[in-house]
């Protein structure tokens, strides 16, 4: 809507917006404006952009139009008590139809924010998921998709109650998870084993992909593509690449 892309500068602790268009640097926002940013997400339908400060508990929102930060967003443990731990945002899921951002905390939780209006609906805790990473919704079956580092599996569980479906293992250190509605399959991305791990929402494993050494992310395109990311390190072969998955069917 805007010809822009958001990006975020995790060492840094910020954010920056580059012009769709030619890639051109827009705005590179001011260090500390978004602690150890990790993800971000643009909601056309309100105009705003969500970023998540990993290792805290904030969600920072953007104006999409005018470039500046509007508020940060606190998020609070569904578990009360001395053992519990804090709310520490990882990846986010958007779901404009419904107005719902899904934030996951690397404790478990699953927090439910409100677009429109900034406000936390629900936090509920996904058993079985340790060090959650990444998240993905299932808007069609109202599930959310959980992959965890700790526990190396894809937890799918209502998003209305927080009751857990099915616990799928998938590979060591499923770090993210991507949703296709079409064809219906969670895409993980297990950065230990170097897979991208295939589930249905029924939680059965359709395919299990060599996909690179250290695979990060994972993202749908157009027609059910499929885009993984590898984010290497400089002693390991095949870094930094887009590896692309076209679905056979």
């Amino acid at each position: 809507a805007n010809d822009t892309v958001w990006v975020t500068n995790t060492r840094q602790n910020t954010v920056a917006v580059y012009k769709q268009s030619d890639l051109s640097l827009v705005k590179q926002f001011e260090p500390g404006v978004v602690s150890h940013a990790r993800d971000v997400v643009v909601d056309g339908r309100t105009g705003k952009v969500f970023a998540t400060a990993a290792r805290s508990a904030d969600v920072v929102v953007f104006d999409a139009k005018t470039l500046e930060k509007t508020k940060s967003i606190a998020l609070t443990s569904s578990v009360r008590g001395p053992q519990a731990a804090p709310f520490s945002t990882m990846s986010l899921a958007l779901d404009e139809a419904s107005g719902q951002l899904f934030v996951v905390s690397a404790s478990g939780d699953v927090a439910v924010i409100d677009t429109k209006t900034d406000a936390v609906k629900k936090v509920f805790a996904v058993k079985g998921a340790v060090s959650a990473a990444g998240i993905a919704y299932d808007a069609k079956h109202q599930r959310v998709l959980v992959s965890s580092q700790g526990s190396d599996n894809l937890v799918i569980a209502d998003a209305n109650t927080g009751e857990v479906l099915h616990d799928v293992p998938v590979g060591a250190g499923s770090l993210n998870v991507a949703f296709d509605p079409v064809r219906e399959l969670a895409y993980v991305s297990n950065r230990g084993s170097g897979t991208v791990t295939v589930v249905n929402t029924e939680g059965k494993i359709v395919a299990n992909l060599e996909a690179a050494p250290l695979i990060n992310h994972v993202a749908i395109g157009p027609k059910g593509v499929v885009y993984a990311v590898n984010k290497g390190s400089a002693d390991a072969e095949g870094s930094d690449h887009i590896r692309r998955i076209q679905p056979k069917n």
